[in-house]
């Protein structure tokens, strides 16, 4: 017998959207979730689940699925190459909800800082890997609470109609030499990275640097430097747009959001990029860990993988996706094993521990 998948979509909300939904995760989490670093907002941003109650008798069944799922391409793919093949495969019926009608979770697809500070506070299991197979994810993919779902890069982008060089951070930053607008996330996360190695600090001593109060008092004083000239951006699709209006010379983006296509006029930079793994995790009071881990099982196939990294230009999270991608798909992939050696991994653990308060010190200054 099949049952009828119910799936609600919305578009990503902004920052105030995700406030909202970390003041009701009271009735999400345990008590000391509370301490730990938000919910992101990713790439993708809405919450799957499962109808509740489900309309099966499988008592492993998930009972909610959180995943972010932005409208358009993104949403699209996951209900062809998740959704659908779930429910067909089970017969479970699954939902899409927004985040603020989550109420038990499952299984959860959590930002690189929510993963690590729930594992450290045991509020994820540690993953049995037996049936995933944890050699077939990439190296930063796989961690003993999560599962990779997808990487993501975050790059220097610009219009080599204007600029036909390859630019680098110090260039970014350079305006005297290199007069334009500039394009940042309006962010803590990521900025101060890039604000660092535009000062000179070496890529694989940014976070070292970081840990220090001069370190950080150096970031804001390099982004001080770059205020005046600045558009910032707040939705992933803006910096493609600010390159194609002509609004900046120069932006960070995420790269899968930047326009393909017939575009040939911008240049992305993916020396000193940042990567971050988004991933599958099953909190420890689940109800039903063997449905989630199911889910998992389906959503990590290298089809599925290879699928929905070709309709959104994430980076697939196992090493069978990424080898059943095009070669162009894999030439432009996060995933790639030169943008990988290239790019900066996220410290996760350093913003688990530091975002908050760099979150406020960040606001504050904005409006200096």
């Amino acid at each position: 017998m099949s049952y009828r998948t119910r799936v609600f979509f919305s578009e990503e909300k902004n920052q105030k959207t995700f406030e909202s939904a970390r003041a009701q995760r009271s009735g999400i989490w345990p008590e000391r979730w509370k301490r730990a670093r938000k919910l992101a907002v990713l790439p993708l941003a809405c919450v799957l689940m499962a109808a509740a109650p489900p309309a099966v008798t499988d008592p492993d069944a998930p009972q909610l699925v959180s995943e972010a799922i932005r409208a358009g391409a993104p949403r699209d793919a996951a209900v062809k190459v998740l959704v659908k093949p779930y429910a067909d495969a089970t017969g479970t019926a699954l939902d899409v909800q927004s985040l603020d009608g989550a109420a038990k979770t499952d299984l959860a697809l959590v930002d690189g800082a929510t993963l690590t500070a729930g594992c450290k506070a045991h509020l994820f299991m540690r993953l049995d890997f037996s049936g995933l197979g944890r050699d077939r994810f990439l190296a930063p993919a796989a961690s003993d609470c999560g599962a990779g779902a997808y990487i993501g890069a975050t790059l220097l982008a610009w219009d080599q109609t204007k600029l036909h060089a390859i630019p680098g951070w110090g260039d970014f930053w350079d305006v005297a030499k290199i007069p334009g607008r500039r394009g940042l996330q309006k962010t803590a996360r990521r900025n101060l990275e890039f604000a660092l190695m535009a000062d000179g600090v070496a890529p694989g001593d940014v976070y070292r640097t970081l840990r220090s109060a001069d370190g950080v008092d150096r970031a804001f004083r390099k982004l001080d430097q770059l205020k005046p000239y600045v558009e910032w951006w707040d939705q992933p699709g803006q910096p493609g747009q600010f390159l194609m209006s002509g609004k900046v010379l120069m932006t960070t983006a995420p790269s899968s959001m930047l326009p393909s296509g017939g575009k040939p006029h911008l240049g992305i930079q993916w020396g000193g990029c940042l990567d971050e793994v988004t991933s599958w995790a099953v909190p420890a009071k689940a109800a039903h860990a063997r449905g989630a881990m199911a889910v998992i099982g389906i959503a990590t196939d290298a089809a599925r993988q290879a699928d929905f990294a070709k309709a959104t230009g994430l980076g697939p999270a196992t090493k069978p996706g990424f080898a059943l991608l095009p070669e162009a798909a894999r030439a432009a992939s996060p995933a790639s094993p030169a943008h990988l050696q290239g790019c900066v991994p996220v410290d996760e653990g350093f913003w688990s521990d530091n975002g908050d308060k760099l979150d406020a010190r960040f606001a504050a200054w904005l409006v200096k």
